[in-house]
């Protein structure tokens, strides 16, 4: 019974597509990080948040950039398709993310994760 939920979910909607990307994926990643206390893995997480989730573009360290676009496109997607409780949902998970690294959040969220050898 859930496999077949689970085989009929479609990312048919712009947030399903932002809590995969910013939430679900991370969230896989840092468990796996954190259960094999592997600091290849913890820096594969920290710069999959940073290069692919933040929101804020840093044009000198690179990073930031793919998560604006990537947000932007999906807020442009709910707007053409004129479906207006997507779109305010996905600006909430956007500007959610966003305040996450502008308070940077996401260094506390780092802290158990073993980022060295020794």
């Amino acid at each position: 019974m859930v496999l077949k939920k689970l085989r009929d979910f479609k990312f048919d909607k712009g947030w399903k597509l932002l809590i995969y990307f910013d939430f679900l994926l991370p969230a896989l990643i840092f468990l796996i990080a954190l259960m094999t206390q592997s600091p290849f893995i913890a820096k594969i997480f920290h710069s999959y948040e940073m290069f692919i989730v933040s929101p804020i573009p840093n044009i000198k360290a690179l990073t930031g950039i793919i998560g604006l676009v990537y947000h932007a496109g999906i807020i442009v997607y709910t707007v053409k398709k004129r479906n207006y409780i997507d779109m305010a949902i996905s600006i909430i998970i956007t500007l959610l993310i966003a305040a996450m690294f502008l308070f940077e959040i996401n260094y506390i969220i780092l802290r158990p994760l073993k980022f060295s050898s020794f």
